[in-house]
């Protein structure tokens, strides 16, 4: 596309940004009304909500298990986490390929920042991924996997080979393939204790949850929640809104049809009485 763009008269001696813009412009506006028939597919659906149950299951885990700490805490850090917390959660409102590849950069980047709270050093693969794993376990957000499906299939090729949103989506995908083979051997803790664990004895939840880190993502993701149901709630009362005045713009139709029946009829009645009448008086 970027390529035809260039040689259409129209757009002659534009920059590469701004031809850039206008085909970032035009997926937006074509993916945004196909996402419907695109994003998650019948193909992907098992697949993704299994990981998403397993997302879920994992609840319990804590940063010792992935073998990171969190920084100190302060309000910065409670930020950064927030940051990555809420990026993650707008990935699946988002509906264009550059859209949802955005959010992704910009939850490593918050990552990032958290990291350098902390070290003198930038987050390398190696620190950013435990992070990044342990955010999305905590957040849990809907539609990952069908999300990074989306993105390679649908972002120009070129976008995801180099740089730094090919770096990070890799990070995504291997934190999903991660957590999708998770297993006690890739964990700091036994077998027995990942078992015990995974059939729902969580004694470590409340460890997780008298971390502030933790319990502040937690209450954001609470909160998060609450909010989106709100939205929920008025887009409901906005779509039974829009159902009744369309009803009633139907309703009304309807009767000004009946009206202007109810008026023809009348004036035809009235017109045959006009003839009627006239003929009596000239007989």
């Amino acid at each position: 596309m970027t390529k035809k763009i260039k040689h259409f008269p129209h757009f002659e001696g534009w920059k590469q940004d701004s031809i850039d813009d206008v085909v970032v412009g035009m997926e937006r506006f074509v993916m945004v009304n196909i996402y419907a028939n695109v994003f998650n597919p019948p193909s992907d659906r098992e697949k993704n909500d299994a990981i998403d149950c397993k997302i879920r299951s994992l609840h319990w885990i804590l940063p010792k298990h992935l073998d990171f700490t969190l920084p100190s805490d302060n309000e910065n850090s409670d930020r950064q986490l927030a940051l990555a917390q809420y990026y993650l959660f707008e990935l699946n409102k988002k509906r264009s390929p550059h859209d949802k590849i955005a959010c992704i950069v910009l939850c490593c980047k918050a990552l990032h920042d958290l990291f350098n709270l902390a070290h003198d050093k930038a987050a390398g693969a190696d620190e950013l991924l435990p992070m990044l794993i342990y955010t999305i376990i905590v957040a849990a957000p809907p539609n990952l996997y069908a999300t990074t499906q989306y993105i390679d299939r649908f972002l120009p090729p070129e976008t995801l080979t180099s740089g730094e949103t090919a770096y990070n989506f890799t990070n995504m995908c291997c934190a999903l393939q991660f957590l999708e083979n998770i297993s006690p051997d890739k964990l700091s803790l036994s077998a027995e204790e990942f078992d015990h664990f995974m059939e729902g004895h969580s004694s470590h939840l409340e460890e997780a949850l008298s971390n502030k880190f933790a319990s502040g993502l937690l209450d954001n993701i609470n909160r998060v929640k609450d909010c989106e149901d709100k939205v929920r709630q008025l887009q409901s009362y906005h779509d039974k809104l829009r159902d009744n005045t369309e009803q009633l713009q139907v309703d009304i139709t309807k009767h000004k049809a009946e009206v202007h029946k109810s008026l023809a009829d009348m004036r035809a009645k009235f017109s045959s009485l006009e003839e009627e009448m006239a003929k009596l008086l000239n007989s």
